[in-house]
């Protein structure tokens, strides 16, 4: 085997191992608005490195083109995220989940 590929697999590893922290921490933290955000922030993360690995070894541009419109996407969700959390949060003081559902009209 090739050295490059041994360390393309060291990284998809790595990256493994972030996208289930990520997914997992989205299970687990059914509650907390801003873990589920850091969560989700992960895995999106962790799928953009995938991109950018490949795009070290094999010399495909277009790899990088969908790690910035990864990245782009979870911009605009935490974006959104963040101040869906920040009106909850001044309309009941409380940032958690339930505080969305009780919101409904």
């Amino acid at each position: 085997m090739n050295s490059d590929y041994i360390v393309l697999l060291l990284y998809l590893d790595y990256t493994s191992i972030l996208f289930i922290l990520g997914f997992c921490g989205l299970i687990i933290n059914r509650r907390n608005i801003l873990l589920m955000l850091l969560s989700l922030e992960i895995t999106f993360f962790a799928s953009a490195l995938n991109f950018i690995f490949f795009c070290t070894v094999f010399p495909i541009f277009s790899g990088l083109m969908y790690s910035l419109l990864i990245l782009l996407i979870v911009i605009i969700d935490t974006v959104f995220g963040l101040s869906l959390v920040l009106f909850c949060y001044r309309s009941s003081k409380v940032s958690t989940l339930n505080t969305l559902t009780s919101l409904r009209g």
